[in-house]
């Protein structure tokens, strides 16, 4: 992470029962609002394609050639829907 200037932003967690000061609150709310459309495309795109399905994948190399074939094959069909139904 240091290599490339990568910064991890996450919300603030408390214990049970503390509660969040302002910052805290607007910087929990802030990252919700960048973090939810994302998490909403790669929903999308798991529920298209069924890449959860990698769960019996033994190895990170199986694990990409999995995704990134659901993936290619994915947009492959969707550019010859939207070929053909124009």
């Amino acid at each position: 992470m240091e290599d490339q200037n990568l910064v991890i932003l996450t919300p603030v967690k408390k214990q049970k029962g503390q509660r969040l000061n302002a910052d805290e609150k607007q910087r929990s709310t802030t990252l919700s609002r960048i973090r939810q459309p994302i998490e909403s495309l790669f929903s999308w795109i798991e529920q298209q394609n069924r890449i959860e399905c990698a769960s019996k994948v033994r190895s990170y190399n199986a694990l990409m050639v999995h995704v990134f074939g659901k993936l290619v094959a994915a947009f492959y069909f969707w550019n010859f829907v939207r070929v053909f139904s124009s």
